[in-house]
């Protein structure tokens, strides 16, 4: 193995096992905060202020870190790339995060709810660290310093973690919570600061090339992003506005929408796994379709693309099918027994990541192919039919028992069209999709995945669990069984364990 590989080889499994950490320590704070804020209201204040701030952050994040990287690999004056990113970042975060200062009242009135005012505020501290943490992450990611790269990465998830708990459980609620998180985004970046330092003048990079590189990225990250988080501000603004109608004064309205949101949220957790356990193999469909397509490799990217779709179809639909057959015990794992209302909607929503995260392929696909117009052409277009379809399923339901399942149901909508949208352009472009038997198969394991979970008794968080195990067995014995599973499966997942 060259050095190249090598060096390359190492920074994935630094950066690998940096992401897992972040993964599993934010399933800690959601997991922990319900109990630490004592209320689904409270908890959804959070929720919705962090939802909002969020859909900013991760497009500054993914955006910042990409264009960075990129132009600091290409360049043989790297600190100069990064000073005048951090420049260009200290403007572009600094205006993002002062305008969410001063239109959080305006925010709040949309959301009809003025608790959210100062958590806003709070979070734009958030957004101005970020911008600013994200390119110094680039230049690093861009230098091949994977190792330092990871250590920061993990060093913030720590401090994130301890910010946003700590705040909580002092007793503080929302705001204590979202001040511990300021906290620790500001300590991170003034730590990185230290660590990478600011660079230095030079060749002035042209903001046209840039802008023309960084732009696409932006349109299609606030739209992904857009996708798994607008229905939550959408339940909050629809419930607020029902609960003003029958006849709640606005304070009670606010709280009412806030309890809802909290319930969502708490369901949203659990059904982000399958999307979560498909995150690395977008990463890893990307260089090898942008290499397939560059040499002109048709066979190649239709087998890449053939296996991408099977493996994210069968590994998701074996933790979805389980987590919605088994919900409201789910639920009991980690929350209180208030939270077991949102099992309806969890059922619902953990089948729709499955569709989520197959879009999420085939647009990586559409990018690395160098079609990067097309999904976000077609991200745009189903966060459109989102809102449109989630305030109507609201509205026609009302506040009640069937509130989140409706919300739920429209989000899952728009992600299947995402998913049937990018199956068509990827289809035309590349002659290339799962196979139906495929499909039929792990269609058929997922159902009884979903009997054998529903089946087990899960009223406890114990039995829960139990449950949970009986579907995951159940799917692959039955994959196993219909022959979806393979001999090279089994010699390929033996290779990726070491073994011969």
């Amino acid at each position: 193995m060259n050095r190249g590989a090598q060096t390359a080889g190492q920074g994935a499994v630094l950066i690998a096992g940096a992401k897992v950490y972040f993964i599993l320590a934010s399933y800690g704070v959601a997991l922990s905060l319900p109990r630490l804020l004592g209320s689904p209201e409270a908890f959804g204040l959070y929720s919705t202020a962090l939802s909002g701030v969020s859909i900013l952050n991760n497009v500054l994040i993914a955006s910042t870190i990409q264009s960075v990287s990129k132009f600091t690999s290409e360049s043989s004056d790297d600190r100069s790339v990064l000073r005048q990113a951090l420049v260009r970042q200290a403007f572009l975060g600094g205006g993002l995060a002062l305008t969410l200062f001063l239109v959080a009242p305006l925010l709040s009135r949309v959301l009809f709810d003025a608790k959210l005012v100062p958590l806003l505020r709070v979070a734009s501290v958030v957004v101005f660290a970020y911008a600013l943490y994200a390119t110094l992450v680039g230049h690093l990611n861009g230098g091949h310093r994977f190792g330092a790269q990871a250590k920061l990465d993990a060093t913030f998830t720590t401090l994130r973690t301890i910010g946003i708990v700590g705040g909580a459980a002092i007793g503080l609620g929302a705001i204590g919570a979202m001040a511990g998180f300021a906290a620790a985004a500001t300590a991170i970046m003034a730590w990185a600061l230290w660590v990478v330092g600011t660079g230095q003048r030079g060749t002035p990079l042209p903001l046209r090339r840039w802008l023309a590189f960084v732009v696409p990225i932006w349109t299609y990250q606030l739209c992904l992003n857009g996708l798994m988080q607008l229905d939550l501000q959408i339940l909050k603004r629809t419930a607020a506005e029902l609960a003003l109608q029958s006849g709640m004064d606005a304070m009670a309205a606010s709280s009412t929408a806030s309890a809802y949101v909290g319930v969502y949220r708490g369901a949203q957790t659990f059904a982000f796994v399958p999307y979560q356990l498909s995150l690395a193999l977008a990463f890893v469909v990307f260089p090898l379709i942008a290499r397939a397509t560059s040499t002109g490799d048709a066979v190649a990217a239709r087998r890449t693309i053939r296996a991408a779709f099977r493996v994210t179809a069968m590994l998701t639909l074996s933790v979805a099918a389980p987590i919605a057959g088994a919900a409201d015990g789910v639920l009991r794992i980690a929350y209180p027994e208030t939270y077991v209302a949102g099992a309806g909607a969890l059922g619902v929503l953990v089948m729709g990541m499955v569709a989520f995260s197959l879009f999420v392929i085939g647009a990586t696909i559409l990018s690395s192919a160098g079609k990067p117009a097309w999904a976000a052409t077609i991200a745009a277009a189903t966060v459109a039919t989102l809102v449109a379809v989630v305030r109507l399923l609201i509205s026609r339901v009302g506040l009640g028992e069937q509130t989140l399942q409706a919300t739920a149901t429209g989000t899952v909508i728009s992600m299947v069209a995402a998913l049937f949208l990018v199956g068509v352009a990827v289809f035309a472009q590349f002659r290339a999709l799962i196979s139906v038997t495929t499909a039929v198969r792990v269609l058929v394991a997922a159902t009884i995945a979903f009997f054998a979970a529903r089946w087990f008794p899960h009223t406890t968080p114990i039995a829960a669990i139990g449950a949970l195990f009986a579907g995951f067995v159940s799917y692959w014995l039955v994959a196993l069984f219909v022959r979806e599973i393979q001999a090279d499966d089994v010699r390929a997942v033996r290779h990726a364990l070491g073994r011969r």
